[in-house]
Order: C-alpha cells, then sequence, then structure tokens
C-alpha cells in the first residue's frame, strides 16, 4: 500500500482495496511544481495520509492539477518551497471547503516528509481553515414507492444469489467422489470449492481437459459458491434498510462486532462518526438477513485469511486477465451507482436511483416516526390521538377553569409561604414584638393582648407558637391545625423562641434519626426543606449559650406509630 513515482511523473496508488490507481502530471505545464505535487500525493497516501481510495485519489489528483495550471496562469513558477504564504492564502480565498482541505492535506504530507516549505506557510497549515463547511440540508426521505423498490431489488437479488449458491453446494456434495478427470458440473463444483476463489486463468488450469464451453460453467459456479461485491452490497443495503444504522457505523462492521444473545436475538456493536461506540439490539428482520450472509458468506470466509473477519465480503475478479482475485467491502460510490443500474432502479421522475446511505437513514427514522400515527390527528403525527386532544382540542366549563385557576394560586401561595423567613424572637415585650413583626400582626389580625399570648406560651405547638391555630393553611377556616410537629418549620404562622429551643432540638435529633434510616432521596423528599430551614434559618438565630443550655431538656416527640419506627 501507499503511492511512488513512476518517471517521468507517473503517480502510482496501491490503495487499501488492492485497487491500482495511476495519474499523470507530465503534461503540467510547470515540472517543478508538478514534480512537487507528485511527491505531496505520495506523501498524502495511506498510511500516511487520508488518500485511502481510488475516489479520493481522483479528488486530490485533480484538486492539485487544477491549483498547478491556475497558479502557472497567474504568473507563479516554481515549486512548493518557492510558494509565498501571501501566494497560498490569496489561492484558497477562491476555493471552497473540500478543494482548501485536500490542498492542505498535500502542502502537509508535503512537509512532514521533508519537503521545503517556507515558515509562514507552515504556520498557516496548523492553523484555522479559511473556508468553512456550509451547513447542508437535511437528507431528504425516499418515497414510499422509491423505498419499495429499493428493498425489492435488494430482495430479489439476494433471494437469487441464495438459491444458486445452495444449488452449487449442493452438487459440489456430490461431485467430491467422482473421477478427478471428470468434466460434470457436479466434479467442477467440488474442485472449485477446494480451491477457493481463483481468477478465471487460474480456474482454467485446474481443468486442463476443459474446453472453451467449460468456461462460461466454471465462472458461474465460481461466482455462484463465493458471492461477489455486488451479492454483498444488496445484503448490506437490506440490512441498512432494517435498522437505520449510519452508514459509516455499517461500513465497517466486523464479525466481532456481533454478539449473539439468543437463537433469535443479536446485540450489534458500532462506531458512529460523530458521536463514538454506540449498540443496538437487531430487529427480528435484520437478525434474519444477517444470518443468511453468515451462512452465504461462509465458504468464503474459510479462503479470505485475515480479511475474513470483514463483515461484508465479496470476492473481486481482477480486471486484466490473469491478474488475482481479491477481497473487498462493497460500498464504493461507483458500485453503488453500478449496482443501480443493473437492478434496473428508477426514481419518481424516471431516472436512475441514487442510492445514499444518509437518505436510507432518513427513510426508515420517517416511517418509524409514523408508525405510531394513528391518522385521527392532523396537528403533529407524533402526537398520539388523546395527547392531542388533551392539547389542542379540550374545552373547560366556567366552573373547571376556577377550579383550575384555584389551584394555581394554591400552589403559588404555598411557594410563597416557604420561601418566607421564620419568626424567631427573642424578644418578651409584646410591643416591641408588633413593631418587629407587622406582617405577622396583619396578615394574622391580632391585636395587642393577642400578641401577648402569643409570647406567653399561651398558643404554643410543641417547636413553635401559632399565632392562629384555627386559620392554618392546612386546614379549613375554623379548624384546629392538624399539621405534623416539623411543618411548623415553613408556616407563616408561627413564631420561634428561647423556649422552643429544647423541643427544636430534639426536632434535629429525629431528622439525624430519619437520614441514617432513609435513602438519600426519600430523606430528601420528605424532611428536606424542614431539616434544611431548620439548620440554615432557625437555630443559627439563638446564641450558643442558649442552645447549649437547652439540649436535652426537649420533651418526646409527638409522633405517630409508623412516624417511631
Amino acid at each position: 500500500m501507499g503511492a511512488h513515482l513512476r518517471p517521468p511523473l507517473r503517480v502510482v496508488f496501491e490503495l487499501p482495496s488492492a485497487v491500482i490507481y495511476e495519474r499523470d502530471l507530465g503534461d503540467l505545464p510547470d515540472p517543478v511544481l508538478a514534480a512537487d505535487i507528485a511527491a505531496g500525493l505520495v506523501a498524502a497516501t495511506y498510511p500516511h495520509g487520508p488518500i485511502r481510495t481510488k475516489s479520493v485519489a481522483s479528488q486530490y489528483a485533480t484538486t492539485m492539477r487544477r491549483l498547478a495550471r491556475e497558479l502557472h496562469a497567474d504568473g507563479f513558477r516554481g515549486g512548493f518551497a518557492d510558494m509565498s504564504a501571501a501566494a497560498v492564502v490569496r489561492y484558497w480565498l477562491t476555493c471552497d471547503f473540500h478543494r482548501e482541505r485536500r490542498i492542505r492535506a498535500v502542502l502537509s504530507a508535503f512537509h512532514t516528509a521533508g519537503g521545503q516549505l517556507q515558515p509562514g506557510i507552515v504556520h498557516h497549515l496548523t492553523g484555522r481553515r479559511i473556508n468553512q463547511i456550509k451547513p447542508g440540508k437535511p437528507n431528504r426521505p425516499y418515497s414510499a414507492t422509491e423505498w419499495e423498490r429499493l428493498a425489492q431489488a435488494c430482495n430479489t437479488m439476494i433471494k437469487g444469489s441464495s438459491h444458486d449458491h445452495r444449488q452449487a453446494l449442493e452438487a459440489s456434495e456430490r461431485g467430491k467422489d467422482l473421477p478427478d478427470d471428470s468434466l460434470s458440473e457436479d466434479r467442477l463444483a467440488w474442485v472449485i470449492r477446494a480451491s477457493g476463489p481463483l481468477a478465471i486463468r487460474s480456474l482454467m488450469a485446474l481443468f486442463p481437459k476443459a474446453t472453451v464451453d467449460n468456461r462460461q460453467r466454471v465462472v458461474s459456479l465460481s461466482r455462484s459458491l463465493f458471492p461477489e461485491p455486488d451479492v454483498a452490497f444488496a445484503y448490506n443495503l437490506l440490512f441498512a434498510i432494517r435498522t437505520g444504522i449510519v452508514p459509516d457505523g455499517i461500513d465497517a462492521l466486523r464479525t466481532d462486532d456481533v454478539t449473539r444473545t439468543g437463537p433469535s436475538s443479536i446485540l450489534l456493536s458500532y462506531v458512529k462518526g460523530r458521536t463514538g461506540k454506540e449498540s443496538l439490539v437487531l430487529p427480528r428482520a435484520a437478525v434474519r438477513i444477517l444470518d443468511q450472509w453468515f451462512e452465504h458468506s461462509e465458504l468464503l470466509r474459510g479462503h479470505a485469511g485475515d480479511q475474513a473477519s470483514q463483515l461484508w465480503l465479496g470476492a473481486k475478479q481482477p480486471t486484466q486477465e490473469g491478474g488475482r482475485i481479491y477481497f473487498t467491502t462493497p460500498r464504493t460510490q461507483y458500485r453503488r451507482r453500478s449496482w443501480a443500474q443493473r437492478a434496473g432502479l428508477i426514481d419518481d421522475a424516471g431516472t436512475l436511483l441514487q442510492i445514499h446511505g444518509g437518505r436510507v437513514r432518513a427513510t426508515f427514522h420517517h416511517l418509524k416516526d409514523r408508525s405510531a400515527w394513528t391518522g385521527r390527528t392532523t396537528i403533529d403525527p407524533n402526537h398520539s390521538a388523546k395527547v392531542e386532544a388533551d392539547h389542542y382540542l379540550s374545552s373547560h366549563t366556567p366552573a373547571q377553569k376556577d377550579a383550575i385557576e384555584g389551584i394555581i394560586e394554591d400552589a403559588q401561595t404555598d411557594i410563597r409561604r416557604k420561601a418566607a423567613p421564620p419568626l424567631v424572637t427573642n424578644e418578651q415585650d409584646a410591643a416591641k414584638f408588633s413593631q418587629q413583626f407587622p406582617n405577622l400582626v396583619r396578615e394574622a389580625e391580632l391585636d395587642l393582648p393577642a400578641v401577648q399570648k402569643l409570647l406567653d406560651a399561651e398558643q404554643d405547638v410543641f417547636v413553635a407558637a401559632c399565632a392562629s391555630p384555627m386559620k392554618s393553611p392546612y386546614a379549613p377556616v375554623g379548624k384546629l391545625c392538624p399539621a405534623r410537629p416539623w411543618v411548623c418549620l415553613l408556616c407563616p404562622l408561627a413564631v420561634f423562641t428561647a423556649r422552643h429551643l429544647p423541643n427544636l432540638l430534639g426536632l434535629k435529633e429525629y431528622f439525624s434519626t430519619q437520614a441514617a434510616q432513609l435513602p438519600l432521596p426519600q430523606f430528601m423528599g420528605v424532611f428536606g426543606p424542614y431539616a434544611t430551614r431548620l439548620d440554615e434559618e432557625i437555630l443559627p438565630r439563638f446564641s450558643t449559650r442558649e442552645i447549649t443550655a437547652a439540649a436535652g431538656n426537649h420533651q418526646t416527640l409527638p409522633l405517630t406509630l409508623e412516624e417511631q419506627g
């Protein structure tokens, strides 16, 4: 793999897929620049650079040839070492994102391989690109008829190739014990099966007595026994139709990414380019496709050596007579186009249907979103009929609206009540108390005698003094407040004085016990706001001397049997 130069200025790309691709640079106007471009393309080829496939090599070569011609037309002479940073930036301003990216890759590879570039250019290569990629439009889903034709074409090819494969296997079993010089189809199938996928010339050499008439039978049997990339692509595409996995996640799959979790269930691990590793429990239809593909490609994998771990594997005949057969993954731009042509696929406009992995994924999710739509709503297909009715079609009576508004007002009042600071005092003078807490006096409609009762412990409720036990926010007016002791900590009618400290400390001890027994989420849900108010806003208002004197003098908390546990 890699690339090398062949005089005069001809770049030979030896790509990972075993494809040999050549481009001639001898016709460029400046031989010095052409030589540097050739060296840069060589350095940018896999495994040292991004050039991995024939199509990518063609794109890079075309971009660099255009660079050489346009710079020469502008009057530039020389190689990469003679280019100034200003000239490079000026040229990049005329490019789009992809052309700039390719030029940067070639210059960087050229410099990494020891080529000379001016420091300004090297600085730009490590910086931000001038041209930013334009946001693309979302992939357009296929229409229902296009989607059906696409799936039908895959199923047709898979069904036909699987049938031929089974017949060839059965023929090879029958030909196992036939004489070596037999030219029957059964014996031909056995010899081809045992020898593995070979080039046509090598296959014919296995049968010295074979005639030209036998050639077609030999080639047909080989293609039936060992699936070609077109067959692998049909499985690949149908698998994408059934799962909706991103194209790069499907194309890069290996056999160890498939984990069978049951007779009819598979967990698939794959890599999504923009997010990383993901996994999916395959639907039953996708499991059947994989099972059928493993059965179809089992014989081929036995002869594929190190490449047997590639999930989508096809035996490719050489383009030159007598060449060596090789194994390849199925998805390339050329194969997508040629496969659609051979399958006779057309779109709704009557032209060749373009097979695009992103559109396949978009169509899968589009159909999935619509699968739960009952057809009884027209506002949003992602909503059920019930949700649509609740959101858009409900009508309330005036009484119902008043009830809803009442619930909202109660909730808002509750929020305001919990946000109000606690009323804590050490002052026993009624006049000063009424001056310090005018809001309490006004809201509870207290007069001076009532305030005096509040301070004289006549209205104590265990942990606080209550301004009006018969006007509790937790019960109807006129009913005695039924709240538990800790609820006073957030009640706007509660007043905390030094005489309540013993019971407040006992309540703090009770909270500590509950915190040790209950899971944290449950404790915070039941006691969290009260414990926070006690620890952060009430107890800090008292002096250390008062708290020390009150410690250990609290009464037993009035708890129910359930609360005592």
